[in-house]
């Protein structure tokens, strides 16, 4: 009964207060984007370890890197919820929430290359879905500049779509036609977002950042003429590598620019 009473109590000043909440307008921030383009470039990633571990390769550990890639995408989805967004951002992001739990569901199983496509299908809705929810919480910060942090974050999430799709490739579980077309899409609009990016006004872009953004466009060549080659042999461990070395250049460019950004 005193239980009852105090949850009697708390419920009442809860409903007292909550209509504040909703009332105050919240927009995102400069950490709503960075949780956001983290869980889509995540999302990528998970398909050449996947793709890996199905093949039985074990050099590099992909089990554990999957399983880490996983874990923080999890921890960066929490992260998101618990900050206060405007009624319709909040919307996207349980929306986005509901597609990647059931992702996640399929992720607890061993991999099976005859599961594997499907995954790889829900994966790349789920990547476009983030973008869009990502571009959405840059503008909703109300700094034109978050727009840029985006792009860079595209970028990289363009390199592990195309490592993912390789080992996909690679493993057998995705046809001809359906591949070079996934490839032929995500080099345009690599090209796209690199091109806004470097036309991008110093005020928004830096220099500098544009000068390691035309580094890293020279070793991502090296994923153009892999994903393009039509010999039939396949180097997935390669992909891969080149892949995470791009992942972590470009974390180090995102805090450069987010670091321009708050300034």
């Amino acid at each position: 009964m005193k239980y009852n009473v105090v949850k009697s109590i708390r419920g009442s000043a809860l409903s007292m207060v909550l209509p504040l909440f909703i009332m105050a307008e919240v927009h995102a921030s400069a950490e709503d984007v960075h949780h956001i383009i983290d869980i889509c470039t995540s999302s990528e990633r998970i398909l050449k370890d996947y793709a890996l571990v199905g093949m039985k390769i074990t050099y590099h550990n992909p089990k554990k890197d999957l399983e880490e890639t996983v874990a923080r995408l999890d921890k960066d989805m929490e992260e998101l919820e618990k900050h206060k967004l405007t009624k319709t951002l909040q919307d996207e992001e349980v929306g986005l929430q509901k597609e990647w739990l059931e992702i996640e569901e399929n992720l607890t199983h061993d991999p099976v290359k005859a599961s594997a496509l499907t995954l790889h299908h829900h994966v790349n809705i789920f990547a476009k879905h983030c973008e869009v929810l990502a571009e959405h919480l840059a503008q909703d910060t109300g700094n034109p500049a978050e727009h840029y942090v985006v792009l860079i974050a595209r970028l990289n999430l363009n390199v592990q779509e195309l490592a993912g799709v390789y080992t996909m490739k690679a493993w057998g579980t995705i046809g001809d036609d359906e591949y070079y077309k996934e490839v032929k899409d995500v080099l345009e609009d690599y090209t796209k977002t690199y091109d806004e990016l470097i036309a991008a006004k110093s005020n928004m872009v830096s220099e500098s950042v544009k000068s390691k953004l035309k580094t890293l466009k020279k070793q991502f060549m090296v994923f153009e003429y892999m994903a393009e080659s039509k010999s039939g042999r396949y180097v997935p461990l390669l992909i891969a590598k080149k892949a995470n070395k791009i992942h972590e250049e470009t974390t180090k460019i995102l805090k450069e620019e987010e670091s321009e950004v708050e300034k």
